[in-house]
């Protein structure tokens, strides 16, 4: 029996889903048919979530070519979706190998890893019995180490009855999973049906939530053509050539001219086309010819399959972003200016139009910079994020940091922006950001208070490809570097106060109260609490003035104690009656 260890960080607290929910493609079996624009549509059984998986691609990465199973996991009728990304080539047996992957984990962060060599990631039969083991070692960002021990079984070939139909001799995998970090174990149960020659058809996830199959499109397989050979080919070209001339002499004949032939029009407006090529990642571009129906961002971006798209505002002389994951439209596109695109693949694109009006000439060299990118850096980068709870008629500041570098990105938001993002750019195509770099991101409001983050991320190669990296932020989810006890409010009071705090990490909290004898009047236990801000009256420590045993204390000075394992801090406050 074979043990991979994948090292890659997960959601709280890792999946195997790569290796069970989405990478059964073409075992022996072929359980999970692995052509390229294969779809399956899962709906869980309320409606109220949907699971989408497709296979997509081949891209080239570090000089291998590499098949893309991407995952979109969404809330049905919102713009909640997270992606999750594998990147993986099959063998001729069947056995699945594991190269990349990039895993939207929410408040978490992306989870990311790269295998060199590629590890064993399914193996290549499904006998009922089947069972293997998968550990897996990571650093999470708000728990710290993990270790995850899963163990995967082919535990029933049975029939499954789905929406469109039932489906015969399923194989059911079955996942059992134990998560350790220092500060708890979680434990997690999935399970996963595949048809033979269609794929998955049924899922149940940890919460005993189960999405049926909906629908789905296999694509046939690409067939490959026999070319003619030589000796048909002149046979062909010969007999009709000979049958071709005697039809048109005798047709010539026959023919009789036609009494008024008709005149067209002749067309005012000459229309053109150009053929631009894109080189892999980012390019500097302007439009060489106005098309009939005005570019927007979002319609520039799916005619050049860009991930983004960036424009220099010259009045305020600061860059705009579009990216793939924004919605809307975006900005305007227009002639005569130059726009920061990014194409993973590059490639060549036709334009079709006409000369600019609003330009004396279009040039015959339009321009296609080359890309300075790699997969290592980037010398145009964002950071896109969308943002929850902020309250009306409020202003906030987006505020992104390299630790490496030390350069701040920033975007003002306003609250009926759903959207915000912080572009980094230097048009001498020197690197902004690379593969390995740490991001600090925080959100502020107008008093210049953190009300969201800060959130450190880490580039991997696959955000370097995009040209941006997206996240979530929420306001009032604060991540704080220190801990610290703040000054109760009102103080002095009567009868009651809050006590406001904020964690660095997760920790056991309580506040002791005492009097100036230093007896102890009363204990504020709070049980465990996560990392983040606790200032505000509903989230502040309340104490309602009286001791143990329910009585009110006497007018006075008191003294409260914040304590954690590792931590303990002590502020006075006055009792005024």
């Amino acid at each position: 029996m074979k043990v991979p260890k994948l090292i890659f960080s997960l959601k709280s607290i890792l999946v195997l889903s790569i290796a069970c929910s989405f990478a059964l493609t073409a075992t022996a079996q072929n359980y999970f048919p692995s052509t390229v624009g294969n779809t399956w549509v899962l709906l869980s059984t309320d409606g109220a979530e949907q699971r989408t998986y497709t296979f997509e691609g081949p891209e080239t990465i570090d000089g291998e070519e590499l098949i893309l199973l991407k995952v979109a996991k969404e809330t049905v009728g919102t713009d909640v979706v997270a992606f999750d990304k594998s990147w993986v080539t099959v063998e001729a047996d069947g056995e699945i190998l594991l190269h990349q992957v990039a895993f939207d984990r929410g408040a978490f962060g992306i989870a990311e890893a790269t295998w060199d060599p590629p590890v064993i990631n399914y193996p290549a039969a499904l006998p009922l019995g089947q069972t293997w083991e998968i550990v897996t070692e990571t650093e999470l960002k708000l728990v710290g180490a993990a270790t995850t021990t899963s163990i995967v079984e082919v535990v029933a070939i049975e029939d499954v009855e789905t929406p469109i139909g039932v489906f015969k001799d399923c194989v059911k995998v079955e996942t059992n999973r134990v998560a350790e970090t220092a500060i708890q174990r979680l434990r997690e149960h999935e399970i996963l049906w595949l048809a033979p020659d269609v794929g998955p058809v049924k899922f149940q996830d940890t919460n005993d939530i189960v999405f049926d199959l909906a629908s789905y499109n296999l694509v046939e397989p690409p067939a490959e053509d026999t070319p003619p050979t030589e000796e048909t080919t002149e046979e062909v070209t010969e007999e009709t050539t000979e049958e071709t001339t005697e039809e048109t002499v005798e047709g010539v004949t026959e023919i009789e001219e036609p009494a008024e032939p008709t005149v067209e029009e002749p067309v005012v407006t000459e229309t053109f086309s150009f053929d631009l090529t894109l080189e892999p990642g980012l390019n500097m571009i302007s439009i060489p010819l106005m098309p009939a129906e005005p570019y927007t961002a979002k319609s520039l971006a799916e005619m050049l399959e860009a991930t983004l798209v960036i424009q220099l505002d010259v009045g305020t002389q600061s860059f705009i972003a579009y990216t793939t994951v924004d919605e809307g439209t975006g900005f305007s596109i227009d002639g005569g200016q130059g726009y920061i695109v990014n194409i993973p693949t590059g490639g060549m694109v036709t334009f079709n139009g006409t000369a600019w009006n609003n330009q004396s000439k279009v040039a015959d060299d339009a321009p296609a910079a080359p890309a300075l990118s790699t997969a290592k850096n980037t010398w145009a980068f964002v950071v896109t994020s969308a943002i929850r709870g902020m309250e009306t008629d409020t202003s906030y500041i987006l505020v992104a940091e390299n630790l490496r570098t030390g350069i701040i990105a920033t975007e003002n938001v306003t609250s009926d922006a759903k959207r915000s993002a912080a572009v980094w750019a230097d048009l001498t195509r020197k690197s902004v950001v690379e593969a390995g770099d740490k991001l600090e991101i925080a959100l502020y409001d107008e008093r210049g208070n953190i009300v969201s983050g800060p959130f450190q991320r880490t580039v991997s190669t696959v955000d370097i490809r995009n040209a941006f990296l997206n996240l979530q932020l929420t306001v009032g989810d604060v991540r704080p570097k220190d801990t610290i006890l703040a000054q109760n409010y009102p103080n002095p009071f009567n009868p009651e106060t809050w006590i406001p705090y904020q964690l660095s990490k997760s920790a056991e909290v309580s506040i002791h109260i005492h009097n100036v004898a230093g007896h102890l009047v009363r204990t504020l236990d709070l049980g465990m609490k996560p990392i983040g801000s606790y200032m505000t009256p509903s989230t502040a420590a309340y104490w309602d003035g009286k001791n143990a045993a329910g009585e009110r204390v006497a007018s006075g000075i008191y003294f409260y104690t914040l304590q954690t394992a590792d931590f303990a801090a002590t502020r006075r406050m006055v009792i005024l009656k």
